[in-house]
């Protein structure tokens, strides 16, 4: 009876999570189109547009040599360029379309959650997404995330759960060979798909997917080969000798070096658990309290959960080998999960119920130690946010015994009394504070445990230790999710005022000095988002992609311009054919500078600055004396 009417009172306020999901929907609409307005273009924005457009508008094709350099599958460039063809070239579009796709995503995501927990959980889920401003930041852009994550949260919403239709499990395989064909480093979507719908859905639904699936596969290779294969020189060579042909030789070498650091890769690996918490602490919980055999509802949702760990499992070896132990992009890694982190918010939404709520000594204990790690490491990862606040922290000077009045800094009294210096406090004060807040967080839950649980307490908790202590974490973490310890933490292309207006202006100005026509070098932005309003000029198309395609050994020039690549003599070459050449401020230096110096270019009237939060993002323009308008 008492079930009864408590389930009654849930379902009379279904009006409540309705009005709750709507109102998280809305922040996070409201935070999409700000941060859409003063996030700093990456390169791969520009490029994805500018490439995107310049391929769907027939100016160069896909993978063709001499052409830009093709270095993702085709739906990355051709999707963007669509958009670009359809509604005019601009960064504006390309962000306004990022939004459509990310509001797209958070629909799946809220149908994912209520096919899965209840209606608050899906409203649980909308605020989880709209309380990570790292998420929100990432698809607000032109970048591929937006447009991947949006694909397999469909791909799931149309696969996952008991008693789909054929129709809908054959066209979720469908994205996944779109998924497939846009990202070549979630290529293991599809097949993790196939397999779970030959498990839970049959052989006839396995088959028709595996054909649908495969078939836009091999017909979006093919459309393209063999040129395509050089996405694929990322497997080990000594398995893939026949994809030598489309490799550089051994020597050379790029000029894009990060670090990595055993301090940059650990760094890195933390920051997952920071931007990510509740995608990321909500598997793990999952993972540590795994239901019993006997709790599952249904057999289809055991099948879900062990096929979507499995996925996640997968993805993460898969992205962490080629970043945190790779030599490319160490840093990547919290961008990576932006690609799939569904999988893990719909794990977690599925299992949470059914966690196994009493258990042996040994879980109660990976849980304090995956608590404190976690606490201490997340502290680490947020060290270059929080590290100088708590080196600056005032205390009063009689808490450390001096008898003069007034406050003192954290910082000068550790280092006084144990002599670390600053920069060893910036790193080592945020990963004890971390460490302290995660062991706050345990005895805490112990003292409100026993004192529930007293002798003459009415109603005694029937929780293990180790599953309050989850929920408590994920409760408090994704709370915090907004603040600068977490996510709120990702300001790293925070910008002031209006950006979209600012690449405009910017590009517009460069429109109305150079004439159509005309041979552009292009030293500008990191982005080529300012190219987009350029319209009729012949650029060099490696140098779309900056420094990243820029080869500083190696001195086959007719190779690296046939690969989309470019090098120092090239540089100079290609400077001396331009009819223009494009220098941002901050580039204008080094041998570029002396180039136009010494070849007594005119200089045109710069452009407004690119960006409004950087002085030197101005673009200078210099015009070649032997040009003829």
């Amino acid at each position: 009876m008492q079930k009864q009417n408590l389930l009654h009172r849930i379902n009379s306020t279904h009006w409540l999570a309705a009005l709750a999901s709507l109102l998280g929907g809305l922040l996070f609409f409201i935070q999409l189109v700000y941060f859409a307005h003063t996030q700093e273009s990456v390169l791969d924005e520009g490029a994805y547009l500018y490439k995107g457009y310049l391929f769907v508008s027939g100016q160069y094709e896909l993978y063709q040599p001499y052409g830009p350099w093709s270095n993702h599958m085709p739906l990355a460039f051709l999707v963007p360029g669509l958009i670009q063809v359809l509604f005019g070239p601009g960064i504006r579009e390309g962000r306004y379309f990022a939004i459509f796709l990310a509001m797209l995503t958070l629909a799946g995501v809220w149908i994912l959650a209520r096919r899965f927990g209840n209606r608050w959980w899906a409203a649980a889920a909308i605020w989880i997404l709209a309380l990570n401003p790292m998420l929100t930041k990432m698809y607000s852009t032109a970048i591929t995330q937006g447009l991947v994550i949006a694909l397999l949260t469909w791909a799931l919403v149309l696969i996952l759960g008991q008693g789909r239709p054929l129709w809908q499990i054959v066209l979720g395989a469908v994205l996944g060979g779109l998924i497939f064909m846009t990202r070549v480093n979630m290529f293991l979507v599809l097949p993790a798909l196939i397999l779970y719908i030959f498990w839970d859905h049959g052989r006839k639904a396995g088959i028709l997917s595996t054909l649908a699936g495969g078939l836009v596969v091999v017909i979006g290779h093919a459309i393209v080969w063999p040129d395509i294969l050089h996405l694929w020189i990322i497997l080990p060579r000594s398995l893939t000798p026949f994809l030598d042909a489309w490799r550089l030789p051994k020597p050379y070498e790029g000029i894009w070096q990060p670090d990595t650091s055993v301090e940059g890769r650990i760094l890195s690996f933390f920051q997952i658990f920071r931007f990510h918490f509740a995608v990321m602490c909500g598997a793990i919980a999952s993972w540590l309290l795994w239901p019993r055999s006997d709790n599952w509802k249904r057999r289809s949702d055991f099948r879900v959960a062990v096929s979507l760990s499995i996925l996640l499992v997968i993805l993460l070896a898969l992205h962490m080998w080629f970043s945190l132990f790779g030599e490319y992009c160490v840093f990547c890694m919290p961008g990576y999960l932006g690609f799939f982190f569904v999988i893990g918010l719909v794990l977690f939404i599925l299992t949470s119920a059914i966690w196994l709520r009493d258990g042996p000594g040994w879980r109660q204990w990976a849980v304090v130690v995956v608590v404190l790690v976690l606490s201490a490491g997340i502290g680490f990862s947020a060290f270059e946010t929080i590290g100088e606040p708590l080196i600056n922290l005032s205390i009063p000077s009689k808490l450390v015994g001096s008898s003069i009045p007034g406050y003192v800094t954290l910082g000068s009294v550790l280092t006084n009394k144990f002599g670390p210096d600053n920069r060893e406090l910036r790193r080592l004060l945020p990963i004890f504070c971390g460490f302290l807040s995660g062991l706050a967080l345990l005895v805490l839950v112990f003292i409100a445990r026993k004192l529930a649980n007293r002798p003459n307490s009415i109603r005694k908790l029937p929780y293990s230790y180790g599953y309050l202590v989850l929920v408590a974490f994920l409760i408090v973490g994704i709370v915090l999710s907004p603040t600068l310890a977490f996510a709120g933490g990702y300001t790293t292309y925070d910008c002031s005022g209006d950006v979209l207006l600012s690449y405009e202006a910017s590009g517009e100005h460069l429109d109305r000095v150079i004439p159509d026509g005309s041979l552009v070098y292009w030293r500008g932005t990191l982005t080529a988002a300012p190219l987009l309003y350029v319209s009729g000029i012949r650029i060099f198309p490696a140098q779309i992609n900056d420094g990243y395609s820029y080869i500083v050994e190696g001195d086959d020039s007719e190779l690296l311009k046939r690969r989309g690549r470019w090098n120092y003599d090239l540089a100079r070459e290609w400077a001396s054919q331009a009819d223009y050449v494009l220098i941002e401020q901050r580039s204008y230096d080094g041998w570029l500078k002396d180039f136009v110096l010494e070849r007594d270019y005119q200089e045109l009237e710069p452009s407004p600055p690119a960006v409004p939060c950087r002085a030197n993002s101005q673009i200078r323009v210099f015009k070649n004396s032997d040009f003829r308008e």
